[in-house]
């Protein structure tokens, strides 16, 4: 009968506690997930921040987390469940009473990206683990990733610049406050800034090479069709994330040389179907937004290249247009004509190793792929 009663004993104890601990575990508990940056570039290395705090005086015998993020941001030294786009992260805790742990993990942002992780979910138990209890916490950590900057020198060469197997070099980003030397003297180019001295040795116009001036801003035209006959969806993604690193790189160097700077890409971002044309504007915060319509892009074009740059001809003036693209047609080439004549220089950056040289206009410069990347 003892024997009895203290079975009975045990089995009410191990339900009354299971239903205390499943009840309760989660009252007064209070649990914070955030980035220690909200900003970051691709490569670099951050931290995710979890603080749990029990506020009550029962304890909490174990706790595990699971946090959803993004594939793309690496967890390093963990193991983590990857599917699709997302990444599933879990850790456990044991919470005394009145107690308050941090946790930080080490994380690397793989990709570019505008990321956030909405909600984690808590689950909890009893002293044996019998049962467990689980609840969705909302937390709306977010995270910018900005695409990485690239040395463009080291990347593109200039197609009119091949001796052989020799390169001369040409920098694509020139020193705004420099001149340089001379040029030979085309259409865009007004008449205050002929070189006469040079003129008259050479017994043609040249003009002073200091196209990057503090009076000019920079254009990035971004296309994103890996390909001339394209629609909708990115085939060769690899080739448009260059191009966007490119882009990025170029208006870091705006910020750096103060420079105003606009974006216009024939795609769109998460949330918005519309394709991307910026006012031009200078300073930080302004960079600072490009940057971040570069990070949140889809790999996806919502409107014919030759058609986006027609639009655009008309609109930039007194600028310096860099023209991101994986090809090089007669129409591009021609609306890049009417674009120096508004009294833009213009420059192409080739996403590829090759391009048909003799369709690009007099004046404008072409650099392809042929460096390091």
């Amino acid at each position: 009968m003892e024997v009895i009663a203290l079975i009975a004993i045990v089995f009410i104890a191990i339900g009354l506690q299971r239903h205390i601990f499943n009840r309760y575990g989660a009252y007064k508990l209070e649990y914070l997930c955030t980035f220690s940056a909200s900003e970051a570039y691709e490569g670099q290395e951050l931290c995710l921040v979890e603080t749990l705090y029990n506020r009550k005086l029962l304890p909490v015998p174990w706790l595990k987390v699971d946090i959803h993020s993004s594939k793309w941001l690496d967890f390093a030294g963990t193991r983590s469940v990857i599917t699709q786009e997302d990444r599933r992260v879990t850790s456990s805790f044991l919470l005394k009473s009145h107690q308050k742990i941090t946790r930080h993990w080490k994380v690397i942002c793989l990709k570019r990206g505008v990321f956030t992780t909405k909600n984690v979910t808590l689950i909890w138990g009893d002293l044996l683990g019998m049962g467990s209890s689980s609840e969705a916490v909302e937390v709306n950590a977010v995270l910018v990733v900005y695409p990485g900057i690239i040395d463009l020198n080291s990347v593109f060469i200039p197609v009119n610049c091949l001796q052989g197997d020799a390169v001369i070099k040409r920098w694509i980003m020139d020193d705004p406050f420099i001149v340089s030397g001379t040029r030979e003297y085309t259409e865009a180019d007004s008449m205050n800034r002929i070189h006469w001295q040079s003129s008259a040795r050479q017994g043609r116009l040249m003009v002073r090479k200091n196209d990057f001036t503090c009076r000019m801003g920079i254009t990035a035209i971004l296309n994103m069709q890996s390909g001339e006959f394209e629609h909708d969806t990115v085939l060769d993604k690899g080739k448009i994330e260059l191009g966007i690193k490119t882009a990025a790189t170029l208006l870091d160097s705006a910020l750096k040389m103060g420079m105003t700077a606009r974006l216009a890409v024939n795609g769109c971002i998460e949330g918005d179907e519309g394709t991307v044309f910026t006012k031009e504007a200078g300073g930080r915060e302004h960079i600072f937004q490009l940057l971040k319509l570069l990070a949140g892009l889809r790999l996806e074009n919502k409107k014919d290249f030759e058609s986006f740059l027609a639009e655009s001809s008309d609109v930039i003036m007194n600028n310096q247009i860099f023209i991101i693209t994986c090809y090089i047609n007669e129409e591009i080439c021609r609306i890049s004509d009417i674009m120096r004549r508004n009294g833009n220089r213009v420059l192409f950056l080739v996403l590829d190793e090759w391009i048909q040289e003799d369709i690009v206009p007099r004046g404008v410069d072409a650099y392809i792929l042929g460096g390091e990347r």
